[in-house]
């Protein structure tokens, strides 16, 4: 199985629809910053289920596509798309080797998904190419420094190989990298945080053992090993939970990288 058959795999696993309900404000903020409307032809690459930028982007009036290696999630996606009353173009894709043409979007968006590409340079240079000139590409990514890339350390430690031989995707949470990345684009950064909750620090260990790919593929391959990262993702919890009545709070941050195309000439 190459890489991408196994990244596929990875993000088939689980349910991103029902991790996704936990960042669900991410992608609306995102839209309201950019402003998107009615004459805009939208982009979300690494949509999962769209509920973070698809579906809120066809409420504002845009014609969207939502791409995913995994196309799984767009049973869910299409549930969703039903539910809110709007129409979602769902192709199956890389985001390392896009099947659009150049300039075809006026806004191209990924929420914390380009940056699991395993080719960074591959995955920006397509996020550029499908942008129309003077159109914006916006794409969010945890931070290195914050919960979630601490998170991935951890994760990252009791595996017996490095999930890829690449940068780690929480380079894209540095303002450098996405400018390495994406030449030739102006961009805006800034960083922002999301609380994530849970009714307790175990539950939200073993709901995210059992729905977030990666997690669950890990879980999956330390099988009698599995135990021992559980119990050091609840003690990496209880270090970052900021609630005092049994349950969790942790505030995750990440940097939103807002980026102006040149216009043609």
């Amino acid at each position: 199985m190459d890489e991408r058959e196994q990244n596929r795999a990875m993000w088939s696993a689980g349910s991103w629809d029902a991790v996704a309900t936990l960042i669900a404000g991410v992608g609306p903020k995102l839209l309201d910053e950019v402003g998107v409307g009615p004459s805009d032809e939208v982009l979300d690459v690494a949509t999962g289920s769209g509920s973070s930028i698809a579906i809120p982007a066809a409420q504002r009036g845009a014609t969207v596509v939502g791409c995913d290696l995994a196309p799984q999630h767009f049973v869910a996606g299409r549930r969703r798309a039903a539910e809110a009353g709007v129409e979602i173009e769902w192709v199956e894709a890389d985001a390392a080797e896009l099947p659009f043409d150049d300039d075809r979007f006026d806004r191209v968006f990924s929420t914390f998904g380009h940056m699991f590409a395993p080719d960074h340079a591959k995955a920006g240079a397509e996020l550029a190419r499908v942008c129309r000139p003077g159109g914006t590409i916006a794409v969010t990514a945890w931070l290195p420094t914050g919960y979630a890339g601490r998170m991935f350390e951890v994760v990252g430690r009791h595996l017996p190989v490095p999930a890829s031989s690449g940068p780690r995707p929480v380079a894209w949470g540095e303002p450098e990298h996405v400018r390495e990345m994406i030449p030739g684009v102006d961009f805006t950064f800034h960083t922002d945080e999301v609380v994530l909750t849970a009714p307790s620090v175990e539950q939200f260990a073993d709901f995210y053992a059992e729905n977030f790919g990666p997690l669950v593929t890990a879980r999956q391959a330390l099988g009698p090993d599995w135990p021992a990262l559980r119990d050091a993702i609840i003690a990496f919890d209880n270090e970052w939970n900021t609630a005092t009545d049994g349950s969790l709070s942790v505030s995750a941050e990440y940097l939103v990288s807002i980026g102006r195309v040149p216009a043609a000439g």
